[in-house]
C-alpha cells in the first residue's frame, strides 16, 4: 500500500484546511475578542465531535461506504446545529415576535453555522488526513479487509 500523500490527496487537504481557517475565524471574526473565541470553540468543537462520532460509527460500525458516511455525518451535524440554534431562538421568546430578518440577525445563526462548517471541515481534515490511512493500515496488518470479491487480502486468495 503507498503510504505517500498524492498530489490530489495533497491539495484536498490544503482546501479542507484553508476552509477551516475562512469559515471559522476569517467569515464570523472569531478572534476579535475573548466572547466570540469562546463561541467560535463551543460550535466547532461540538460539530468535530459530533462528525467524527458519526463516521466512526458508520464505518467501524456500520461498515457504510466512505461516501454514504461523509453525507451522513454532514446532514445529521448539521441538523442538530440547526435545531439547537432554533431551539435557543424559541427559548428566548424570539418566536413570533420579530420577523426572519430580525432573527437571523440578532442571534447570529450565520455565524454559528459558519462556525459548524469550520468543525466539519476540521473533522473530515483529520479523517482524510490521519484516520482514514490508519484505519486501512490496521485493516490490512490485522487480515479484517475484504475486498470487493469477498476475498481477504490476507489470505491471498
Amino acid at each position: 500500500m503507498n503510504t505517500e500523500y498524492s498530489v490530489k490527496d495533497k491539495l484536498t487537504l490544503f482546501l479542507l484546511a484553508t476552509g477551516v481557517f475562512i469559515f471559522g475565524v476569517i467569515l464570523p471574526d472569531s478572534l476579535s475578542d475573548h466572547n466570540k473565541l469562546v463561541h467560535y470553540s463551543a460550535h466547532f468543537g461540538m460539530s468535530f465531535l459530533l462528525a467524527l462520532c458519526f463516521y466512526m460509527i458508520c464505518t467501524v460500525k456500520m461498515r457504510i461506504s466512505k461516501a454514504f458516511s461523509y453525507t451522513v455525518l454532514i446532514t445529521a451535524t448539521l441538523l442538530v446545529g440547526v435545531i439547537y440554534k432554533y431551539w435557543e431562538i424559541a427559548t428566548q421568546g424570539m418566536i413570533g415576535s420579530y420577523s426572519f430578518h430580525s432573527i437571523m440577525d440578532r442571534t447570529g445563526v450565520m455565524t454559528s453555522m459558519s462556525q459548524n462548517t469550520s468543525g466539519l471541515m476540521g473533522a473530515i481534515l483529520l479523517i482524510e488526513g490521519i484516520i482514514e490511512r490508519n484505519l486501512v493500515l490496521t485493516a490490512i496488518k490485522s487480515g479484517s479487509l475484504q475486498t470487493r470479491n469477498h476475498f481477504s487480502t490476507a489470505a491471498g486468495n
